[in-house]
């Protein structure tokens, strides 16, 4: 129901043209009240009503319809607006069927509904602006990622252009490096076919004389023209030699091995490189090709891909993992080398063979592998979990073999060792008096890692991710006896002092359950 505040006042039955009391009242959209007969003839006279309210003057137009304005039920003005309704309605209407109600004046309802559509007007007129705004911000992202792809674009080909012209040039260097060689080797190959040739005819000479000598019938010619029965030393270089059997490598042609030695470890580098620069750029592929509404899905691609190195370990396990294998022309005797070279395990009571050449290992309980290595880096893994004594390492190729005591670095060997007790376990290296502080817990798989460059050979537990002890400064090169680099030198072979080091096996103890296995390293067999 109206309230007593909304109620019509006197000067509300006033109509504004004739200045009597409405007779079938009128109400403009402006809110301001007339007669009809007023606006009939107003509307006759001018074809329009204009409302004399300055402020309808300026949002509202002529009344196209009065008789729109007036209540078909009481015939006066609908001077009210009834909220419960949603309609006009007339002073009567409010004491009638809209007693209840409620009711406002019409400026009243107009006022307020007015200034809920300006705002509504102003916020829309804001949501414009922000949209336009958007679409110049997008425009201009649309622009400046074309040009940051056209930029990434001509840099990746600079890139890619560098690398491929540094690949080239390294390539030149080692080629005229191999060719320099090569050119030196048959310049050598060349002056020793010389000097043969020419001791050849000197032979070929003596062996005529001899010979017409022999067909002489004069005793007495041939007793003072007969030669000496002995040839000067020179003359006996490089006479034929019986061919070795097959378990001898001294007499091997090295320059062959040398160039198969530079195209293994070319093969192995590009290798590593390849391997490594894929996985990058599959990596990279992957995550350019899946939209930034995609990087939840494309963390888990990345991951599948390749996961990255996430400490130095997984490092050294994806770049410098080797495929070692086991000699079993080194094992003790007390050892048996599975047939796939990974595995060795302790045989029930000792079995003798006789050693060929000094190579195994008559008193130590020992085995290597079968190759060894004098440049760069290389790691391999070994799960010690089966073996209550072990020991790990590497060592010269010129470790005495025959040796019972345990080696040390003097020997050429540097190896870590554990040895499981009833009471407690004990691990130490042999440069390290006492127990090694930095195990926490026993080792189940131990990483070795060795830089030639460097000096380095590291050990790890590869189930804690941990370091357990370090050798550093190691000096693996060594002077070459001048008897030795001369019987190389006999030979037609060069004797470097890089030697090589090979990974060492051992183990300890009489149960034939103990077993050392070479694990795969990322995928490496």
């Amino acid at each position: 129901m109206a309230s007593a505040s909304n109620l019509p006042c006197e000067e509300q039955f006033h109509c504004s043209i004739c200045s009597g009391t409405f007779t079938k009242v009128i109400s403009t959209p402006g809110g301001h009240n007339y007669c009809k007969t007023c606006v009939t003839a107003h509307w006759d006279t001018t074809g329009s009503l204009q409302c004399r309210s300055i402020e309808s003057q300026k949002n509202v137009g002529p009344l196209s319809n009065p008789e729109d304005r007036v209540c078909k039920k009481h015939g006066q003005l609908l001077n009210f607006f009834c909220h419960t309704d949603e309609k006009g309605v007339c002073s009567t209407c409010l004491k009638d069927e809209h007693v209840a109600h409620v009711a406002v004046p019409l400026e009243q309802a107009f006022q307020k509904t007015k200034a809920k559509v300006e705002l509504m007007t102003s916020r829309i007129e804001m949501l414009e602006i922000g949209k336009a705004k958007s679409v110049y911000d997008t425009k201009c992202s649309k622009k400046q990622s074309k040009e940051t792809s056209e930029k990434d674009i001509a840099e990746i080909d600079e890139v890619f252009a560098a690398l491929a012209a540094s690949l080239q040039r390294r390539r030149a260097e080692l080629i005229e490096l191999i060719l320099q060689k090569q050119k030196a080797a048959e310049k050598q190959a060349e002056g020793r076919v010389a000097r043969l040739e020419r001791e050849a005819a000197e032979l070929r000479r003596r062996r005529s004389e001899m010979e017409q000598i022999l067909q002489s019938e004069d005793r007495l010619h041939l007793l003072e023209n007969c030669p000496p029965f002995h040839l000067p030393l020179y003359l006996y270089n490089d006479r034929p030699k019986p061919q070795p059997d097959s378990a001898s490598l001294l007499t091997q042609d090295l320059s062959g091995v040398s160039h198969q030695v530079y195209a293994g470890k070319v093969k192995k580098s590009v290798a590593q490189i390849e391997r490594t620069l894929s996985m990058e750029m599959e990596a990279l592929i992957q995550g350019v090709r899946l939209s930034d509404d995609d990087k939840p899905m494309m963390d888990d691609v990345v991951k599948e891909v390749w996961s990255p190195p996430q400490d130095k370990l997984m490092m050294i396990q994806q770049c410098d993992a080797v495929n070692v294998t086991l000699d079993p022309n080194t094992a003790h005797s007390k050892f048996t080398v599975s047939e796939d070279g990974k595995q060795v395990t302790l045989r029930k009571g000792l079995q003798f063979f006789p050693t060929l050449f000094g190579r195994k290992f008559e008193c130590g309980p020992f085995v290597l592998a079968t190759d060894g290595y004098s440049s760069g880096r290389f790691y391999y893994e070994v799960q010690v979990s089966g073996s209550n004594g072990w020991i790990l390492g590497v060592v010269k190729e010129s470790i005495d073999r025959a040796t019972f005591f345990f080696p040390t670095t003097d020997d050429g060997a540097w190896v870590f060792h554990g040895i499981k007790t009833q009471y407690q376990d004990r691990y130490c290296a042999n440069t390290v008096d006492g127990p090694l502080p930095n195990i926490k817990q026993r080792p189940q798989t131990v990483g070795v890692s060795v830089d030639y460059e460097k000096g380095e050979i590291s050990f790890y537990d590869v189930d804690a991710r941990t370091l357990i002890y370090s050798f550093t400064e190691c000096s693996f090169t060594e002077s070459v006896a001048a008897l030795k680099a001369f019987l190389y030198t006999m030979a037609g072979t060069s004797c470097s002092g890089r030697p090589k080091l090979y990974p060492i096996f051992g183990m300890f103890g009489e149960d034939s359950d103990n077993t050392l296995l070479i694990t795969p390293v990322g995928g490496t067999t």
